[in-house]
Order: structure tokens, then C-alpha cells, then sequence
């Protein structure tokens, strides 16, 4: 039987509203994101409509531009596959539920651009264990993220060091490095895998967030030049137990990727996958929508969601 992390049942309504059926942005996050906007002067631009087909880049211009049209869409996805209140997204509400029972945790987020991923995940775990969802056991979480943006890489330092005394109020303590990693360099990839080998070697699971990467490795082809760092960074990330969540949004493009990123998954770590290996494809991920309410307007955005398990364990599989 399937391991929630938490029952829909027990979603606060913080996050969750029964009635409308619609989840909500941690108060913290929102905070976060607000105050960020505001500091860099981009509440005005947060309040427009993002034009479409814009994914973002490298610039501060386009880290800005991202932070205030897609930042809360990413964090959105990621709320919405921790609480899966709809039951769509079974196997990865099990992934959260295996790796968050632990006391000693290690978090890597890839490429964790502004820190949609990172700051949802921990703003989620705050409002869970504030509202008595979650035990206030002890909990370490180690971080490495990897960003080649220098404004994203500032504006998630930023977040975190003022989300941390908030998270030590739950029981929950972290400690984060913030390092530079390009996807098509190899020297920068193994930096980053060192660093990701020191910080989580006293860890009792590990867990590999990629997210929003489709628009670089497709719509940009780099797919093919990226590969080899994703073997480099799957292979050393193994672990008793360790877990890949790969979150994008719901569109085609990202279904036809996840379907060749599947094949070589096949390939390339065939002896990891046992009985995996036999399923149909469209096993391997799952597809949710939901809407979600706007924090800094009226009205509703919605949510849509594909996202793929990739468990990464230390022993050959039968």
C-alpha cells in the first residue's frame, strides 16, 4: 500500500482549501517572494501578464523577469506533487514520505534557479509542522544547489537566510551551499558532484530535485551535450536511499522528452531499474492539474504538472 506523505485529510487550509479545491502557497514563501519583488523594485512587473512562451535566462534581466512572471507557477508544481491532495501523483507523494522520515537529509536542486524548489519544499514542511500535520522530530537538511545565474544564485541565498531562523522555530535546521554549475561542463559537473559527495555523506536519504530544465535541454537542443553530466551527477547520487524528482510543467513537449530521457534511463542504468525496466513508459511519470490561488492579485492560476520518480538506490536490482 502507497505511503502518503501526508493524508489529503490532514492538509491545513494554509495550503489547501477543501471547498474550492485549490491549494495555496505557504504564507512564508509568499512572503519570501514578495519581499524580494519589492526590494529589486518588480512588484509592477509581477502584477502584468507575463507574455507568452517566456522561459527566462542567465541575464538579470531575464532572472527578474522570470522572478516575477514564473516563480510562482514553478512553486505552484512543486507544492503540488509534495501534497498531491487529489491523489493523482501516488508514487512521488511516497518519495517525499520515504525521504522526509529521516532525521539527516540531504537536498540537491538542479538547476535551483531563484529557489522555487528549494524554498517550496522547506516553506511546505514549515506550515505542515506549524499546524501539528508533521511531528517536530528533529531535522537536518543539507543543501547544495547548482545555478549558473549569478542574480538567482542571490536572490535564493537571500531566502534562505531569512527563512532559517523560521525553520529552527519547527525543529528544522539546514545548512545550504550555493555553487556555480554550468550543464554542458564536465570540470564544472564534477565540482559540483564533490560538492555534493561532502555534504551529504552523513545523510539518511537523499533527494535530487530537477525542475523547469525541459525549456534549456529541448527548446534550446542541448539535450545531447547535457547527457553525459546527468550520468556523471545519477551515478554518484546513489544511495541506500536516494531519489530523483524530475518536476515540469504539463505540456507536450516535456512528454516527449521525459519519453526520450526514459530510453536512456534504460540504457544507461538498466542494472538500477529491476522489474522498472519492463513498464510501459507513461509509467514512469505522472500528470496533475489543480488551480492554485494568485498570492499577490484576485483570482486563480492553474497548475499543470508532469512530473517523473527516479529512485537512484546503491545495489544492482533484481
Amino acid at each position: 500500500m502507497t505511503k502518503r506523505f501526508i493524508k489529503s485529510s490532514d492538509i491545513p487550509s494554509s495550503l489547501w482549501c477543501k471547498k474550492s479545491e485549490n491549494i495555496i502557497l505557504p504564507i512564508k514563501l509568499v512572503e519570501l517572494w514578495k519581499g524580494l519583488l519589492e526590494k529589486n523594485n518588480l512588484l509592477g512587473l509581477a502584477e502584468k501578464i507575463a507574455p507568452s512562451g517566456f522561459e527566462g535566462g542567465i541575464s538579470k534581466e531575464d532572472t527578474d523577469k522570470h522572478l516575477a512572471w514564473r516563480y510562482n507557477g514553478s512553486c505552484a508544481r512543486v507544492l503540488l506533487s509534495v501534497l498531491d491532495p487529489k491523489h493523482k501523483l501516488s508514487d512521488v507523494s511516497d518519495a517525499y514520505a520515504s525521504i522526509f522520515a529521516g532525521n539527516k537529509v540531504f537536498l540537491s536542486d538542479l538547476p535551483s534557479g531563484s529557489g522555487a524548489a528549494i524554498v517550496s519544499i522547506l516553506c511546505t514542511l514549515f506550515e505542515l509542522r506549524k499546524h501539528n500535520v508533521l511531528p517536530r522530530h528533529p531535522l537536518n537538511i543539507s543543501i547544495i544547489a547548482g545555478e549558473i545565474s549569478p542574480t538567482a544564485k542571490i536572490y535564493l541565498k537571500e531566502q534562505l537566510e531569512n527563512l532559517t531562523p523560521f525553520l529552527e522555530e519547527q525543529a528544522i535546521w539546514i545548512e545550504f551551499e550555493i555553487v556555480e554549475w554550468d550543464t554542458l561542463s564536465k570540470i564544472s559537473t564534477v565540482d559540483l558532484i564533490r560538492k555534493i559527495t561532502i555534504s551529504s555523506q552523513h545523510s539518511t536519504a537523499k533527494l535530487l530535485i530537477l525542475s523547469n530544465f525541459t525549456g534549456f535541454l529541448v527548446n534550446s537542443g542541448k539535450w545531447e551535450k547535457a547527457k553525459p553530466q546527468f550520468d556523471d551527477i545519477f551515478l554518484h547520487s546513489r544511495d541506500l536511499l536516494s531519489t530523483l524528482i524530475w518536476i515540469e510543467p504539463q505540456r507536450k513537449n516535456v512528454v516527449n522528452f521525459f519519453k526520450r530521457a526514459i530510453e536512456w534511463l534504460k540504457v544507461s542504468f538498466s542494472p538500477l531499474l529491476g522489474s522498472k525496466l519492463t513498464r510501459d513508459d507513461s509509467s514512469w511519470y505522472a500528470q496533475a492539474d489543480i488551480f492554485c490561488k494568485q498570492p499577490i492579485k484576485d483570482g486563480y492560476f492553474l497548475v499543470r504538472l508532469t512530473v517523473m520518480r527516479f529512485d537512484l538506490p546503491l545495489e544492482v536490482q533484481k
